[in-house]
């Protein structure tokens, strides 16, 4: 009996995977609805905390500013601290209502007092009495000695004709306003009172504050043990905040167990949904996996249903029947494409190999027949003629393997379909023209191909028949398939034995395609019956061309024109004609590096792309004739850039001294190129041509502007007439030497001295 096996491991490895994802959704959705809780309670603390440190701030400040406004304003205070209120004044009396005043107005302040230095006295809601027996003297002392400060830490304060204490904060400052040194004005702030309006602005229940002092005293909240003391311990600290008027700290949290009661609801009901989820999820994927197992539990009941080996197992899982049953199936299969491949293939190869080599002809027919290659088998009864054709390509550029037997079939998607389309190609035209043909690979740019054919009547006609299909093959592949190709034909033969002589002359017939001038079809009836013409003969024309080459001599050309008539008359091998040409570029490459005055303007032709698209259109060439226009055109390139540099060092002398001689002589009415051409010795032409060459402008442009200059020298540094400057840069006329004047610098002479411009740079020492 088969047991379920696949069923229960589809059913249960969902189960783990889908507890595990479900579980930890759940875990990080509670966890970041806590993290956004936080976020928001943090937040909200420190707005709330925020609030309460700025009205703190606001209210200690409104209770300074009235105080010292009514200090500022009352005149009894600036009379107190001048002894002009005594004991039992009504002055007195009137300072002492206004402190009490100030108390009675501000709940935060706990008391008021004035001190007066002049006599030690000290001025309270009680009245006067002695600094010396006051209780608040040391801070008096204090205060005294240090500069005005803010709020001072919390003190003990007991009220003066009583004995009761309490805690207070207190400011002092120095009377008369603002920098007095009559007397003090101390404030003191209750704590209590502080500490009451602080709590009606918090929540103890659900956060705590802690504010303490610059010294570290508690102000907020109340000593343990009263009913407004919390402790910090008690919850988590969100906020710390400073205030730098106070020099007070406030820390603030959320009490202990506040935080997440109420993301607690809402995780309970979301676990709960989730549970409900869950379980209606594990119901769907056994539905699920119990509807994709029939398809498995139809196939394995097929299986069954097949004879068992002797020894295999009966109680083995459906898991196992599948991966036996692939197993075999696969083994069968690769077991059938080698033995394909081994049988097939590679022996066709060898055979077609061996036909083209001329080697194991003994077997030829026996192998013929059972591989047949052709698509009508081997006939029998029949005469036959059988023809090789050879097609080389030239704009293909394939990777040679290391045995050399293995081409565009060995690589890429693309090259293999090239491959298959030329082999298509080449047997779809020869069943046109009634040829069975067979096509392999012989090497990167080759394939050969075997035609056969019945002998008929018109067996005369077969050569021509040949290569009117051999034609339009070539057209048919660079129309559609953009491949520029040869083709060799062989002659025709009657025995497969003697197929090695049609290859033969179809490789031989595609070694003279310069010499015959041919680019698409060569036959072996065109093969020229000539000796074989030593190379090493032609050496001493290729010596000639370079010598006149060298020397700057036109006759290199009429040279370079016996050397490809001597290699057209001798019949020479496309080979042969490839390796004269590389000695002809060597020669003519070491003949330029030897002359070192030029080698710098002429190594481009002879190293990087442009050598390199030199090197390859010759060797491309189609016939000998576009061959020798190509080397006469480069030829002449390279010839003109060395007669050029060579002619450089005499042309750029000649053109310094006339510089020289133009800057000695510009005064001279009648310097002009006629009178350079006779100076120098060269034509008007020649010398307008080594001027624009040399500076880019034009003689008469390189005057104008040198006799400018000049005349713009005289105009501002010496008192001359314009006549008589005009006379000396070389004009006759000074109506001329005006017009001239205005055109190239933009003002008249006279304008010119009058705006008192400064001349150009010197053409001589700047641009040029």
């Amino acid at each position: 009996m088969m047991r379920k096996s696949w069923y229960r491991r589809l059913l249960f490895s969902y189960f783990p995977i889908f507890m595990l994802t479900v579980s930890i959704l759940i875990f990080l959705s509670f966890l970041i609805v806590n993290e956004i809780s936080r976020n928001e309670t943090g937040k909200a603390n420190r707005i709330t905390t925020g609030f309460v440190l700025d009205s703190v701030e606001k209210s200690l400040t409104k209770v300074e500013m009235d105080v010292l406004s009514e200090a500022e304003t009352n005149k009894s205070y600036s009379s107190f601290l001048n002894g002009q209120a005594q004991s039992g004044s009504t002055m007195l009396y009137g300072l002492v209502g206004s402190l009490r005043a100030l108390k009675d107005n501000h709940e935060l302040v706990h008391s008021v007092y004035i001190y007066r230095t002049k006599d030690h006295t000290v001025l309270t809601r009680s009245g006067l009495q002695d600094a010396s027996t006051f209780g608040d003297y040391p801070y008096i002392e204090q205060a005294l000695r240090s500069e005005d400060r803010q709020w001072s830490p919390v003190r003990e304060w007991t009220e003066p004709g009583t004995h009761t204490s309490g805690r207070v904060i207190s400011m002092h400052k120095r009377l008369p306003l603002p920098f007095g040194g009559q007397g003090l004005l101390v404030i003191n702030i209750g704590v209590y009172p502080l500490r009451q309006m602080i709590g009606q602005m918090t929540n103890p229940t659900v956060s705590y504050l802690v504010i303490n002092d610059a010294s570290g005293q508690t102000i907020y909240p109340a000593a343990s043990g009263t009913k407004d003391a919390v402790k910090a311990e008690d919850g988590q600290q969100l906020t710390h905040l400073m205030s730098p008027r106070l020099g007070w700290s406030f820390e603030s949290g959320i009490r202990a167990g506040q935080l997440f009661e109420w993301v607690s609801v809402i995780s309970y009901v979301w676990i709960v949904v989730g549970l409900a989820v869950v379980i209606l999820a594990v119901i769907y994927i056994i539905y699920v996996t119990r509807r994709n197992y029939r398809p498995i539990q139809l196939m394995m009941q097929r299986i069954q249903q097949l004879p068992s080996r002797p020894g295999e197992e009966n109680n083995k899982d459906e898991l196992w029947m599948i991966d036996h049953a692939l197993q075999s199936l696969i083994r069968q299969t690769i077991d059938y494409e080698q033995q394909e491949h081994a049988n097939i293939l590679i022996r066709r190869r060898q055979l077609f190999l061996d036909l083209m080599e001329g080697t194991g002809t003994e077997t030829v027919e026996l192998r013929l027949n059972d591989l047949s290659p052709f698509a009508d088998g081997g006939k029998r009864g029949v005469t036959l003629v059988y023809a090789v054709m050879v097609v080389e390509l030239h704009d293909l550029d394939l990777p040679q393997t290391a045995d050399g037997s293995r081409h565009l079939e060995d690589h890429g998607g693309e090259d293999q379909r090239l491959s298959l389309s030329l082999l298509g190609v080449v047997q779809e035209l020869a069943a046109t023209y009634g040829w069975q043909g067979w096509a392999e690979w012989m090497s990167r740019k080759r394939i050969s191909i075997l035609l056969r054919k019945e002998v008929d009547d018109g067996e005369g006609l077969l050569g021509v028949k040949l290569q009117e299909m051999a034609q339009t093959g070539c057209e048919w592949l660079h129309g559609h398939l953009g491949v520029q190709l040869t083709i060799g034909i062989g002659g025709q033969i009657h025995e497969l034995a003697h197929v090695q002589d049609s290859y033969r002359s179809a490789i031989s017939a595609l070694r003279y395609r310069l010499t015959l001038g041919v680019r698409d079809i060569v036959t072996s009836e065109q093969v020229p019956q000539a000796d074989d013409i030593p190379l090493y003969s032609y050496l001493p024309l290729i010596s000639e061309t370079i010598r006149s080459f060298r020397l700057a001599s036109h006759d290199w050309r009429v040279q370079l024109e016996g050397l490809f008539g001597a290699m057209e008359t001798d019949k020479l091998k496309d080979g042969d004609i490839l390796t004269v040409m590389q000695w002809l570029q060597e020669l003519l490459e070491r003949e330029m590096r030897e002359m070192k005055d030029v080698s710098g303007a002429l190594d481009r032709y002879f190293n990087g792309p442009e050598a390199e698209r030199w090197k390859s259109e010759v060797e491309s060439a189609s016939s000998l004739a576009v061959m020798h226009t190509l080397m006469l055109e480069h030829m002449t390139t390279v010839y003109r850039t060395y007669v050029a540099a060579s002619e450089t060092k005499s042309y750029r002398a000649m053109v310094s001294e006339m510089k020289q001689y133009i800057e000695e002589h510009y005064t001279n009415p009648d310097l002009s190129l006629n009178h350079l051409s006779e100076r120098f010795d060269v034509s008007p032409k020649y010398a307008s041509h080594l001027f624009k060459t040399e500076f880019d402008m034009k003689f008469v442009d390189f005057l104008t502007r040198l006799r400018m200059n000049h005349a713009q020298q005289m105009l501002c540094n010496t008192t001359e007439t314009v006549q008589h400057i005009a006379t000396q840069v070389g004009y006759a006329n000074s109506i001329t030497f005006g017009r001239v004047f205005k055109r190239v610098v933009g003002v008249t002479p006279g304008d010119y001295r009058k705006l008192r411009l400064k001349p150009e740079d010197s053409l001589t020492g700047g641009a040029l």
